[in-house]
């Protein structure tokens, strides 16, 4: 497969720092942007990830730092096989979850550190979709965008929309480390895009406002823009990835 991909990681408008990350294939982003083409071989692996630490809580930025070199190191070392990839990251996640509530639990935190996950994969000649928390990805595909992931909150005990989220599932934060994955294998075809952000992003900007943009030829740095402009209240992390072959 082949992708051509933009990315950005900043700390929006009103935050002091940015505790989002990402990772393009192990190459670390925040505070920052990058655009490049790369050619996934099929006996090797790449993938596209953002990590949000959580807003509230301590050392959101180290949480977001550890889990995405974490799985750089797992990646590199094989320490997840083809036969085993569902069992081997799953297994990641909880050592993730383990050690950042451990140090928490050290440093004696009131509020353990933590980050939500998602992203996509390709390990060996498959396609794996992987989410915890509230981050998306997303296909767009003929003009319409296509949310992949589900998010893991809820509104407050009264379901009001305008209440403040519950996050419910992340690496960390002193929960288990619950990752979801799926198999994207068939799923991604040539002029797809796949989109990956922080709910930075989704929080200030529509579904409907981002399929439009993205129909209008917007990059991933028109996306972050549009979320400033939306209000820019939290980090936002957009990765952009057109398939170019397959």
């Amino acid at each position: 497969m082949k992708l051509s991909i933009q990315a950005i990681s900043h700390k929006g408008l009103v935050r002091d720092n940015n505790e989002d990350a990402l990772s393009i294939g192990g190459l670390f982003i925040r505070d920052d942007s990058a655009e490049l083409t790369v050619s996934i071989p099929d006996d090797g692996y790449f993938y596209l990830l953002v990590a949000d630490g959580m807003g509230g809580h301590e050392n959101g930025e180290e949480a977001s730092d550890f889990a995405l070199a974490e799985l750089k190191e797992q990646f590199s070392l094989h320490q997840i096989q083809p036969d085993t990839f569902e069992d081997d990251i799953r297994e990641a996640a909880h050592y993730i979850s383990y050690k950042l509530n451990t140090l928490a639990a050290e440093r004696g935190q009131a509020r353990p550190m933590g980050c939500t996950l998602t992203g996509v994969v390709w390990h060996y000649g498959k396609t794996w979709l992987i989410n915890a928390g509230d981050s998306r990805t997303y296909r767009f595909r003929g003009g319409m965008l296509r949310q992949l992931t589900t998010d893991e909150t809820e509104r407050g005990l009264t379901g009001d929309p305008n209440a403040s989220k519950l996050l419910l599932n992340c690496l960390g934060g002193g929960c288990a480390g619950k990752l979801h994955i799926d198999s994207l294998d068939g799923k991604l075809l040539p002029g797809d895009i796949v989109l990956v952000c922080s709910d930075g992003l989704c929080d200030m900007v529509s579904d409907e406002a981002v399929e439009e943009a993205l129909s209008s030829g917007a990059g991933a740095k028109d996306l972050y823009r549009m979320a400033c402009e939306g209000g820019g209240v939290d980090n936002a992390s957009v990765i952009l990835a057109k398939v170019l072959e397959v």
